[in-house]
């Protein structure tokens, strides 16, 4: 039941307002990180953070997920783990917001 719960204070950002105080972490999966790459983001997918969560700078953390069950589950365990999560950014559903569908029947 606790994943389905939202996490509180993780704010919506976009990548122009992360900060230099704060590191960004790709947690999607390495397809779709590598074909949407974000250069300053250090590319961990969920399912290997438990182990490499000490690759990560002592900074702010500002997830790039997928949705926001998979936000939950990362900053769950970041906060486990010692980091603040200060944000989270969801690339592909910006894009899909800024294309104005064409549709014809």
């Amino acid at each position: 039941m606790n994943r389905y719960i939202p996490v509180q204070g993780v704010e919506r950002m976009t990548l122009d307002e992360v900060t230099e105080n704060e590191v960004l972490l790709d947690a999607r999966d390495y397809q779709t990180s590598h074909r949407d790459q974000i250069d300053q983001a250090h590319c961990i997918p969920f399912s290997y953070l438990n182990r490499h969560h000490t690759d990560l700078p002592d900074k702010k953390v500002v997830l790039v997920v997928e949705d926001r069950v998979e936000k939950n589950l990362c900053t769950r365990l970041l906060r486990k783990k010692g980091y603040e999560v200060d944000g989270y950014v969801m690339p592909e559903e910006e894009a899909q917001l800024s294309i104005a569908c064409v549709c014809h029947k």
